[in-house]
């Protein structure tokens, strides 16, 4: 299982940001822009209050337009995850782009807890 998991992460954009202010503002403001950049969120895992990884797909044509949107969420992405973004605007393939993008919250709370719901059954 890890070598598919290996094959598979080379064709994932991985993604690192800082993002300041209230962390519960952010998300709102992160959720708009995914949206409008018509990116679907498959996943979300929340690292106490400090850390949010999440896993996406976006349009490729969107990519750079993804940069200013998370900018405008108060989301800075570092030089290395805007110059992969660069290249997979670029890149000849599929329409949609697979990424990861993680973010680190200067002004989160690592003690924050997050109600994880009961799976029935």
């Amino acid at each position: 299982m890890s070598w598919t998991l290996l094959g598979h992460a080379e064709k994932v954009l991985a993604l690192e940001a800082i993002a300041h202010g209230d962390p519960n503002v952010t998300g709102a403001l992160l959720d708009d822009a995914l949206g409008e950049a018509r990116a679907s969120v498959l996943d979300v895992h929340f690292f106490g209050g400090v850390r949010t990884v999440l896993t996406f797909e976006a349009p490729r044509e969107e990519l750079t337009h993804l940069v200013a949107l998370l900018a405008r969420a108060r989301v800075v992405l570092d030089d290395a995850s805007r110059a992969a973004i660069e290249r997979a605007s670029g890149a000849s393939g599929n329409d949609s782009v697979a990424g990861m993008l993680s973010i680190t919250f200067a002004h989160g709370d690592p003690d924050q807890k997050h109600e994880v719901p009961a799976v029935p059954g």
